[in-house]
Formats: structure tokens, sequence, C-alpha cells
């Protein structure tokens, strides 16, 4: 009986040695590594392990922001750029936030309130501390992330599609400009950065009064800085220089003096000078010595002096005829650049 279970078991081992001989035979005839296939899952599994320490599997996708970010959060939204930049104003009680696969935007956080304590996990960094105004996180796009906070804190949250950064990538002929990947940043203070940050917060601020020009202006500064700045590659962009061409400088104002009555966009005036949006706002300064928004503004105060004087029309509907969203608004800027009110000019 013993010699029997003995022959039997030798058997099975003859033909796990067939096997074992087999299948490497096969594994040299097709050329496979099996070095490299542990290797691999090796480094799966390193992931994974990653991926497990913000408590979730590493199975479900990168998630909306949205499906992060609470509605109760939010005090108010700005869309630029036809959705590319969406800037939300946040007031956030006590919480926590997470992506364990990352989301499918980028998302820079930008502190306005002195946080007490914040716990912050992005990949393989980690901070547990306060977190001061003009601080940012960068989180970028399939990043897993985690946060959790015991303050009322105050933020912007910009919420960048991909697309955007790639899309400004391109026009500056950026390296790889199909595959831009920004770097992870916890709590970090960059003031040219603040600037941009506050000037597009100062602007929708100012109760829907902003120009769509100036904000898509301020939003191609802020990629442009991402892309310098926040990438593993920087990149070498081109200069232009001794502004616009006569003949494009001319159809531009021409256009912008049509269109007074409407919204002007950035792109449409890029459009028609034929040169990307990053470098259009700097060559109409170099031809006009002000920026477009400035110039539109003051096309605008100029058409409203004349329609004040010679029309019979209401102060509302010299505003909206001139392209102003609002009375509130005509006013305030019709006295900031004459120093006095459009009922004063007109009764002068």
């Amino acid at each position: 009986m013993l010699k029997s279970r003995l022959s039997i078991s030798d058997k099975i081992y003859q033909i796990l040695l067939i096997a074992l001989a087999t299948s490497r035979l096969i594994a040299l005839y097709l050329g496979i590594n099996w070095r490299g296939i542990l290797a691999n899952d090796a480094r799966i599994c390193m992931k994974r392990k990653r991926r497990n320490e913000f408590g979730l599997t590493s199975l479900q996708p990168a998630i909306d922001p949205w499906d992060m970010l609470k509605k109760e959060w939010v005090l108010s939204r700005e869309i630029i750029q036809q959705g590319k930049l969406i800037i939300e104003h946040h007031l956030e009680p006590a919480d926590e936030a997470q992506a364990p696969n990352g989301l499918t935007h980028h998302l820079l956080a930008f502190q306005l309130s002195h946080g007490t304590r914040q716990i912050f996990r992005l990949h393989g960094q980690e901070y547990d501390g306060p977190l001061l105004p003009g601080e940012i996180h960068l989180i970028p796009a399939n990043t897993p992330s985690f946060g959790a906070w015991e303050s009322n804190d105050e933020s912007l949250i910009l919420i960048i599609q991909p697309m955007f950064l790639r899309e400004i990538a391109l026009e500056l002929n950026f390296p790889n400009s199909d595959r831009v990947e920004l770097l992870s940043v916890l709590k970090t203070r960059d003031f040219q950065l603040e600037s941009i940050v506050l000037l597009i917060q100062n602007e929708i601020q100012q109760q829907n009064w902003g120009s769509s020009l100036y904000l898509d202006s301020l939003a191609n500064m802020l990629g442009i800085h991402l892309l310098r700045n926040y990438t593993s590659h920087t990149p070498k962009l081109r200069k232009y220089e001794g502004g616009l061409s006569d003949v494009k400088l001319r159809q531009v104002l021409e256009y912008i003096s049509a269109h007074l009555d409407r919204d002007i966009q950035l792109s449409d005036l890029a459009k028609i000078a034929g040169i990307s949006q990053c470098y259009f706002a700097s060559l109409f300064k170099q031809s006009m010595g002000i920026t477009p928004w400035q110039y539109v503004l003051q096309q605008r105060i100029k058409q409203s002096k004349i329609l004040l004087r010679k029309s019979n029309s209401s102060i509302v509907e010299i505003a909206l005829q001139c392209g102003f969203r609002s009375q509130s608004h005509f006013t305030s800027s019709f006295r900031k650049i004459t120093g006095c009110t459009p009922k004063m000019y007109k009764n002068s």
C-alpha cells in the first residue's frame, strides 16, 4: 500500500515537473519574460497598496469633482472659457473629502481663511497642520487624494478641465502638449499665482458685472503660469514682438466698434487677428499701449458720452446699448474714468 502511494505521488511530481518544463518552453518560444511579469505584478501590488492607504480599493474610476465637493459648500460659481475653468467660492464646515482614484479634472484649492488644522494626503505626500490664507493645494487629475479639516474653512476652488491646459500647451508649442502632467503640490505659497486668483475673484464678485474678455485673459494667464511652474517639463515659450500688423489691428478695432453692445470674447478677437488667445493680449497692448479689455471699456464710455448728450434714451437703456450689464456697472465704470456719474454728465 505504501509503495502504491509513493508511486502515485511520484507520478504527480513527474507530471508537475513536465508541466513546469512545458510552460518554460512555451514562454521561451513566445518570448515571455517571467521575471518582467513578476516585477510588473509587484509594481501593481505596490500601487494597490498605496491606493488602499485611502481606505478604498483601486477598482473604482476617477470621479467627477462634484461627486466629492458638496453643493451646500458653494457660495457662488463662475464658469469661464465655456466651462473649461470653473471657479467656486466655498465655505466648508468641518468635514472630509476623498477621491481614492483621483478626479476627472485638475483641482486648485486656494485658502481664503485661517484653517486651524488640515490633514491632507496626496500622491505619497502628507500634511497635518494649519493652512494659512493664500496657501494652495494643487491636485492633478487622476491623483488619489484625501482631506479633512476641523474648522469652518473659506476657499476658492478652481476646477480645471485637462483639455484647457492641453489647448494652451498646444498653442505655446509646449513639449508633449497632448500629455500635460501637473505636479502634485501640498501647502505652498505662490505670490504670482495668488495675484491672478485674487484678480479673478475680484472680477467675479462684481455682482455679475465682470467682463468675459477680462476673465478669459486671466484664465489664460492662470493656465500659462501652471504650465510654466507646475509641470515636469518647463516650456520654452515663443516671444512675439512688434505688436499686431496694421491690417489685423484695424480689423480688430472695427470689430470692437461694431459690437460694443455685446459681450466681446477674447477668442473672437484672437481669431480675427489670426493668433492664439495666449499671445493676443500681449500683442494688442504692444500696438495700443493698453490691454484689450481696457480699450473696450474706453470705447464703451466714449460711446455712452455721445448717447448721454444726444439721445433721449434713459441711463439704463444707454448702459445696455454700450455693453454694460446693468446701470450700476455703468455708473461705477463711468465715475471711475470720468470722475462723475452718467446723470451728472448728462445734466452738465
